[in-house]
C-alpha cells in the first residue's frame, strides 16, 4: 500500500473508530477477570475430576504486560503469545501485515488486520504499544535491581465455621489437622520489565502447622526465584532457584495453562516463552534449580537442570519379613500437610530432571529438538488396575520429541512428536487456516499410545492424563459483523484400551455453539450451548461386573453484560445443565446470578459483588462460575445442590503504595444440614470464608 493511501486508511479509520480505543475506559482490573474467566471456566468444565489447579501464572503475565505494554513494531510470536489474548492465526496476520507494510503508525491500524474483531482490539490495546522506539539501554542486573519495582502482598483468609479436622474426638487424642484454619500468603517480587526479576513466595495452607517446638518453623511452602531475560543478543534466559519449563505442544512437559477445548474455538495451540520464573502456589507443577538459553543466530539451545523433594504416596513393601524397601504409587500434588497421613508422605521422593532443547528460528518456520530425563531416589510403582497394564515402573522416565511451527500464506502448521523409554509414542498436529477475512478455521488431530509416559505433560487432549487417546478437533470463528461472532466447535475422540472411568475401549464426542454480540462502552452479551457425550462404568445391583454406558452432559447459558456508565457494570447470567450418568438416572439444574462492578475512576474505593440462587439436583450436573476476587487469588466454585451464595470484595487504595482489599463469602444451602465430608465436613447449611490483603508497590 502507498504511504500517502495508508495515511490516509489510518486518518479515516481514527474517525470513525478511534473513539472506541481511547485507554482509561475499561477497568483493567475487571478486564482481566474477563479475561480469565473466558479461559478458566471452560477449562474446569473438561477436566475428569474437580483438580486443583493454580492460574497465578496467567494473572501474573497479564498483569505484566499490563503494567509495561509489549511494543507490537518489535515483538515476535512468542511475545505475542506471552499476552494470552490473540490466536495464532491473529498473531500470524499481524506480523505478516507488518513484514509487508513496515512498522505500524499508530495503535488504530491494527483495525486493519484481518480476524480482528472489536472486542479484541478493545483488550489488547491495553496490553501492547506502537512506536518505533528501541529500547538499547544496557543495564547491568545490579542496575536493574535498583531501578525496577517492587509488590508485597500479605493476606489472610479462614472460614469461621469449625470442621470436623479441627475436633477432637476424645480429650486424649490429637484433632484430626495439626494446625489451624488459618490460611497466609506472604508474597515478593522485584521486577524490572519483562527483563530481570526476583521474588520469594511463602504459604500456610489451612489446617498446616506453622509453629512446631524443637523443629524447624514457618509455612511448608517456600518459593523463590531470579530470572533474567534478553541481557544480550547471546544470553536469552538464565533461571536460578524456581521456575517452569513450557516444551512444544506439551506431550513432554508443559506448565501453566495452555490452549483448550473453550469459547475461543481457534485457540489451540501451545506456546509462548520456554522458561517463566515461578511465582505460583501449587507445589507440584515446579522445577528448581538452573535453566540457560543461550542464541547462535538462527539457532537457540536451552538447558535445564532440577532437583527436589515432592510429595510422595508412599508403599512399604516387606520382602520375607527381613527387608523393607520404600515405593510410591503416585505424586498426589496437592501440597496439603494437614493430617499425620499427609505430612508422612510430605517430602516423600526426590525428583531429579536435566532437559536440553535445540531450536531453528526463521520468520516463517521455527524447528526443536527436545529431550527430558527424570529419575526419583525411589522406585515408582503404580496401582495394578488394568487401565495401568501398559505403564513401565521403575526410577526414571526419558522422552524426546520433536515441534515445529510453518506459517504458508494463510495456513499455520504445528504439531510434535514424542517417544518415551518404553517404546509409547504420542502426536499432535494442528492446523489453523484464514478462510477469509471473516471465517478463521481450527482442526487438530492427537494418536497417544496406551503405553506412553511422560514427565510432566499437559496437552491438548479430552484426558486428565496424557495417555491412549486419539482424536479429531474442528473449530471455527465466523464473524457475522465487526461486532457479532459465532464461534464453533466438534471434538470427537477414543480411548483404544481401559481407562480410569470405563472398564473398556470407548468414543466420545462433545460440541459447543456461541453467539456474542458486542457494543463497546455498552453491553456484551452472549448465549452458548455445549454437549458433551462421554462413556463411563455404570453397575446395577445384580451386575457382578461393571457395564459401559455413553453418558451425556448438555449445558446453556445466556449472559448479558451491561456498562450503565463510566463507574458502574451490571452482569447477569442464568445456565441451565442436564446430565445422563447412567440409563435410569438424570440430573438437572440451573444457576441464575447478578454482579454488580463499581470501580469509579476518580474515587480510591471500589467494590464488586454477587448474588446467585443455584438448584442443581447432583454434582454430575455441577456449575462452575468464575468469581471475581482479590489479586492473586481465585474462586472458581462447582456449585451443586440448592442454595444462594453471595460475596462483596472492597478495594481500597489507600495511596500510591498501599492498597487493601477484603472479601467474604457465603453460602446457605437449603438441601441440607451438613456440608462436604471427612475432616472437611461442617456441621450446619452456611459455609463462609473471609479474606484480607494488603499489597505495597514502591
Amino acid at each position: 500500500m502507498p504511504p500517502p493511501l495508508r495515511h490516509l486508511l489510518l486518518f479515516l479509520q481514527i474517525l470513525y473508530l478511534g473513539p472506541t480505543m481511547v485507554h482509561g475506559q475499561l477497568d483493567s482490573t475487571g478486564m482481566i477477570d474477563d479475561i480469565l474467566a473466558q479461559k478458566i471456566e471452560p477449562f474446569l468444565n473438561n477436566l475428569a475430576d474437580d483438580r486443583d489447579f493454580d492460574f497465578n501464572t496467567l494473572e501474573d503475565q497479564l498483569h505484566e504486560y499490563l503494567r509495561h505494554p509489549l511494543n507490537v513494531n518489535t515483538a515476535g510470536m512468542r511475545d505475542l503469545q506471552n499476552i494470552g489474548i490473540l490466536t495464532d492465526l491473529q498473531i500470524s496476520n499481524l506480523l505478516q501485515y507488518r513484514s509487508q507494510l513496515g512498522n505500524f503508525l499508530s495503535i488504530y491500524e491494527l483495525q486493519s488486520i484481518p480476524s480482528f474483531d472489536k472486542r479484541t482490539l478493545d483488550l489488547l490495546r491495553h496490553f501492547v504499544r506502537v512506536t518505533g522506539e528501541v529500547n538499547d539501554l544496557h543495564l547491568s542486573p545490579s542496575q536493574m535491581a535498583q531501578q525496577g519495582e517492587n509488590e508485597i502482598y500479605l493476606r489472610w483468609s479462614r472460614v469461621p465455621q469449625t470442621k470436623r479436622g479441627y475436633q477432637k474426638a476424645d480429650e486424649k487424642l490429637e484433632a484430626p489437622y495439626a494446625g489451624d484454619p488459618n490460611q497466609y500468603y506472604v508474597r515478593f517480587r522485584h521486577n524490572y520489565q519483562y527483563k530481570f526479576s526476583y521474588g520469594l513466595t511463602l504459604e500456610k495452607d489451612p489446617g498446616e502447622k506453622l509453629w512446631e517446638k524443637g523443629q524447624k518453623s514457618g509455612p511448608d511452602f517456600l518459593s523463590y526465584h531470579i530470572f533474567l531475560k534478553d541481557y544480550t543478543k547471546r544470553l536469552k534466559f538464565l533461571a536460578l532457584g524456581d521456575y517452569s519449563i513450557s516444551l512444544g505442544q506439551g506431550l513432554i512437559m508443559h506448565s501453566g495453562f495452555g490452549g483448550s477445548k473453550s469459547s475461543l474455538a481457534t485457540q489451540i495451540k501451545r506456546g509462548g516463552q520456554t522458561v517463566r520464573p515461578y511465582t505460583s502456589v501449587n507445589e507440584a507443577s515446579f522445577l528448581r534449580g538452573a535453566a540457560v538459553g543461550l542464541a547462535f543466530g538462527d539457532f537457540h539451545f536451552t538447558a535445564f537442570g532440577s532437583s527436589r523433594k515432592e510429595d510422595a504416596n508412599l508403599i512399604v513393601d516387606s520382602l520375607d519379613n527381613q527387608e523393607v524397601s520404600l515405593l510410591f504409587s503416585s505424586l498426589p500434588g496437592s501440597g496439603l500437610h494437614r493430617t499425620e497421613g499427609e505430612r508422612e508422605n510430605q517430602a516423600g521422593v526426590r525428583r531429579s530432571v536435566i532437559g536440553a532443547s535445540l531450536g531453528l528460528t526463521r520468520p516463517k518456520l521455527r524447528l526443536n529438538i527436545n529431550a527430558v530425563h527424570a529419575s526419583f531416589d525411589r522406585e515408582f510403582v503404580p496401582n495394578s488396575r488394568l487401565y495401568n497394564q501398559f505403564y513401565v515402573p521403575g526410577r526414571s522416565v526419558q522422552n524426546a520429541s520433536f515441534d515445529y511451527t510453518y506459517i504458508w500464506r494463510n495456513f499455520h502448521l504445528f504439531g510434535e512428536g514424542a517417544l518415551s523409554q518404553n517404546g509409547g509414542r504420542a502426536l499432535i498436529q494442528g492446523m489453523l487456516i484464514s478462510l477469509s477475512r471473516y471465517v478463521d478455521l481450527a482442526l487438530l488431530y492427537r494418536n497417544i499410545d496406551r503405553s506412553y509416559q511422560g514427565i510432566q505433560p499437559n496437552a491438548f487432549l479430552e484426558s486428565s492424563r496424557v495417555v491412549n487417546e486419539q482424536g479429531i478437533y474442528l473449530g471455527s470463528k465466523i464473524s457475522l459483523h465487526r461486532s457479532c461472532w459465532l464461534n464453533l466447535y466438534a471434538d470427537f475422540w477414543s480411548h483404544p484400551w481401559l481407562s480410569f472411568s470405563a472398564d473398556a475401549p470407548t468414543r466420545g464426542r462433545e460440541y459447543m455453539a456461541r453467539f456474542t454480540y458486542y457494543e463497546k462502552r455498552k453491553m456484551e452479551a452472549y448465549i452458548q450451548y455445549r454437549n458433551e457425550i462421554k462413556a463411563r462404568n455404570y453397575r446395577t445391583s445384580d451386575d457382578l461386573a461393571n457395564r459401559i454406558f455413553l453418558g451425556s452432559r448438555k449445558q446453556v447459558r445466556i449472559q448479558l453484560n451491561h456498562k450503565v456508565n463510566r463507574n458502574l457494570e451490571l452482569r447477569n447470567r442464568i445456565e441451565f445443565s442436564h446430565t445422563m450418568s447412567s440409563p435410569t438416572k438424570s440430573n438437572k439444574g440451573f444457576i441464575i446470578y447478578q454482579d454488580i462492578i463499581y470501580k469509579p475512576i476518580t474515587s480510591p474505593l471500589s467494590f464488586t459483588a454477587r448474588l446467585a440462587y443455584f438448584d442443581i439436583e447432583d454434582y454430575a450436573a455441577r456449575i462452575y462460575a468464575y468469581e471475581n476476587d482479590i489479586l492473586y487469588s481465585f474462586s472458581i466454585p462447582a456449585y451443586f445442590g440448592e442454595g444462594i451464595r453471595y460475596y462483596l470484595n472492597i478495594r481500597h487504595k489507600i495511596n500510591k503504595t498501599l492498597t487493601c482489599e477484603v472479601r467474604w463469602e457465603e453460602t446457605r444451602f437449603r438441601d441440607r444440614n451438613v456440608i462436604s465430608s471427612g475432616n472437611e465436613e461442617i456441621d450446619g447449611s452456611v459455609r463462609s470464608r473471609f479474606k484480607i490483603q494488603l499489597r505495597a508497590k514502591f
